[in-house]
């Protein structure tokens, strides 16, 4: 197992009103790092594009002890955990300056034909420059928070799909469903609560140019939201909040 590390001084676009890592830049900063290391490991983007193929995510368990502010230096951790011919897990560790771990990732991803838009499988060469523990069977996440039979959503909303949403796999930015996820919610909600356990899973690729519904129902303090593309689920989202 190679762990690989990276620090990163939170700059002032990537804080909310709060002065807090936003929730989405919490992912951007995961792939930033793990793009790092594939360059360092030299199986970076230009090498699996060139065989056609893309990573993508097929879930993030996120563990937030606290985000960490602007202007504060954070040590980004990563290492490929467990490998199959198909899927691919990974863990993420922010460690705040003091060395302290501030919030834990733990991932599930897979290999994307880029023509055909389908699972392919995991190159050898690929997964020797990881050194993970070879399994037969990758162990699943943890399902998201999800919608009951009888549930209506309570807060929906429609974001259209924008070109600077679109990442080199050439759909959208997982970051970005995070943020269709907890917008709907509002300023007031997201500056009285914390965000302490949040479990995202991507069901469906979302492309250019279309047009996204988000809805959630809310519990107590936990929110369970729905991104959908039309009739298609593109992914599920469960939050457990805390009061600041």
């Amino acid at each position: 197992m190679r762990i690989y590390e990276t620090k990163h001084e939170i700059l002032d676009f990537e804080g909310d009103m709060s002065g807090k890592l936003m929730l989405p830049n919490i992912l951007s900063l995961t792939i930033m790092g793990s793009t790092k290391q594939s360059l360092a490991y030299e199986v970076g983007p230009d090498y699996t594009h060139a065989m056609g193929l893309g990573w993508i995510v097929l879930q993030h368990e996120i563990t937030i002890i606290r985000r960490p502010m602007v202007g504060e230096t954070v040590t980004i951790q990563t290492h490929g955990k467990e490998f199959n011919k198909y899927f691919a897990k990974r863990d993420y560790t922010f460690l705040d300056e003091n060395n302290n771990k501030i919030i834990q990732i733990d991932s599930m991803y897979a290999m994307l034909d880029m023509k055909k838009r389908k699972m392919a499988q995991i190159p050898d060469a690929v997964v020797q420059a990881y050194q993970p523990e070879s399994v037969k069977r990758v162990p699943h996440l943890a399902k998201p928070l999800q919608f009951a039979d009888e549930e209506v959503a309570e807060i929906t909303c429609q974001y259209h799909v924008r070109f600077s949403d679109i990442d080199s796999n050439q759909h959208v930015n997982n970051a970005k469903y995070l943020d269709w996820a907890q917008d709907p919610l509002g300023r007031d909600f997201l500056l009285a609560y914390e965000p302490q356990l949040v479990n995202i899973k991507f069901e469906h690729e979302v492309l250019l140019g279309e047009t996204v519904e988000s809805k959630i129902v809310q519990n107590g303090d936990e929110t369970k939201h729905q991104i959908w593309m039309g009739s298609e689920l593109a992914a599920e989202v469960g939050i457990k909040w805390t009061e600041n």
